[in-house]
C-alpha cells in the first residue's frame, strides 16, 4: 500500500538502524521549562522587530483599511479602478480556484488594490491584505504557501521575497504583493509597499500555540506549518502543526495537535490507527519507558504516534522502523503536557 499523503519524509533511507542507538541518536531538543520562555524565543526567531501594540489583534474597519491602502500609492503610480473589498462569499470572483484555502482558515475579509505606473500602464502591482481573524490562521495560510528555499525577510512577523513578489505574515493578516515583471524598479517599489503596509497593520504579539509548543533545537528553519483541517491529508486531523528536525544528515518530520481533552486525544490516536489498519500494512502497539506508542506501517514508511495528556503527536514517513520508534520517544519526552 502506498502512502498517498502529500507529506513525505524518508528520514531512514540508506541508513541502518544501529547507527541511531539511544546513545548516538537522542534528538534532545532542550525544550525550555517555561512556556513563556519558549514564546519569547519563538517571537525572537520569527519577528526580530515585531511591533507589539496594546490590546487584542483588533481588525481594522473595512473602510479604514481601504483608505489606508489607497494612501500607500507610490509616487508616479496610481490606483487602477478602486480599492476593493472581498468577503468569504465573493472571494472566488477574484481568485477562482484559490479561495478555498483562505476559507479553510476562516477568512474574515480581503482588501485588494492594483497600482499601475502612470507613465506605463503595462507595469502594475497587486496588493492583497487578507484578514484571517487570528494570528494562528494568518500564520497557517502563510506557512502552507511559504517557499522554504527563499531566505526570510525582516517584514512583519515573517516574510520572504520571490522575484519582485512579497509574502508577509503580520499578526492576524496575510499580505501578498505581486508584481508584473521582476525588474529592480518593481522589486524596490514592492519593498516600499511591503514596509508601509506592515507599519499600519496592528499586531498584538499574541503567540501561535504550535510555534511555542514545538521544541526549538534542531528545528529546520521555516519548516513549521499549521493546518486548520485535513493535516497530512487526513480529515480527522484538525488544528495540527507539522515541522522538520535535522540532526547531521538525518531529517525527521513530526506533527503535533492539541485537543480539548485527553479523551479526545485518545480518540484521535484510535482513528489514526484505524486509518493505518485500513490503508497500511499493519499496526503495532508498543510500550517503552512507560510511553505508549502506535507504530503504523504505511507501505515501507513508518508513522509512530502517541498521546500525552491533551496532545497528539508523532513522527511521520520515516523509512526505518527502529529509528521511527526512537525519534517518537525523544519527541514525546520534549513536549510539555497541556494543563
Amino acid at each position: 500500500v502506498v502512502d498517498m499523503r502529500s507529506t513525505k519524509m524518508r528520514g531512514g533511507e540508506g541508513m541502518t538502524s544501529n547507527i541511531f542507538s539511544r546513545a548516538s541518536y537522542s534528538m534532545r531538543m532542550a525544550c525550555p521549562k517555561r512556556l513563556a520562555l519558549i514564546v519569547g524565543l519563538t517571537l525572537a526567531l520569527f519577528a526580530p522587530k515585531l511591533d507589539v501594540r496594546s490590546g487584542a489583534d483588533a481588525s481594522l474597519e473595512p473602510q479604514d483599511l481601504a483608505a489606508m491602502v489607497a494612501d500607500l500609492t507610490p509616487g508616479a503610480w496610481r490606483i487602477y479602478d478602486k480599492v476593493k473589498r472581498f468577503t468569504p462569499d465573493n472571494l472566488y470572483t477574484l481568485i477562482d480556484g484559490g479561495a478555498e484555502l483562505y476559507l479553510a482558515y476562516d477568512l474574515v475579509g480581503m482588501t485588494f488594490a492594483t497600482f499601475e505606473k502612470s507613465t506605463d500602464t503595462s507595469m502594475y502591482i497587486e496588493l492583497s491584505v487578507y484578514d484571517m481573524g487570528t494570528p494562528s490562521n494568518a500564520f497557517g495560510v502563510f506557512s502552507v504557501q511559504r517557499s522554504q528555499d527563499l531566505p526570510p525577510l525582516d517584514l512583519g512577523r515573517a516574510g520572504y521575497r520571490s522575484g519582485a513578489n512579497y509574502y508577509i505574515w503580520q499578526g492576524r493578516y496575510y499580505v501578498t504583493i505581486v508584481s508584473l515583471g521582476s525588474t529592480e524598479e518593481m522589486e524596490q517599489t514592492g519593498l516600499v509597499l511591503a514596509r508601509k503596509v506592515t507599519a499600519f497593520l496592528a499586531d498584538s504579539g499574541e503567540p501561535v500555540w504550535g510555534m511555542a509548543a514545538l521544541p526549538q533545537a534542531d528545528l529546520v528553519p521555516n519548516s513549521v506549518k499549521y493546518f486548520k483541517a485535513d493535516a497530512m491529508g487526513l480529515d480527522f486531523m484538525r488544528n495540527t502543526y507539522t515541522a522538520r528536525y535535522r540532526r547531521g544528515n538525518l531529517e525527521i518530520s513530526v506533527f503535533l495537535s492539541q485537543k480539548d481533552s485527553a479523551a479526545c486525544a485518545l480518540t484521535t490516536v484510535a482513528r489514526y490507527a484505524r486509518y493505518a489498519e485500513d490503508y497500511g500494512e499493519g499496526v503495532q502497539r508498543l510500550t517503552q519507558d512507560k510511553i505508549e506508542l502506535v507504530l503504523c506501517d504505511l507501505g515501507g514508511n513508518f508513522d509512530v504516534i502517541f498521546q500525552k495528556g491533551r496532545l497528539v503527536g508523532g513522527v511521520i514517513s520515516v523509512g526505518d522502523r527502529h529509528l521511527a520508534t526512537l525519534a517518537a520517544i525523544d519527541f514525546w519526552e520534549q513536549l510539555v503536557p497541556c494543563e
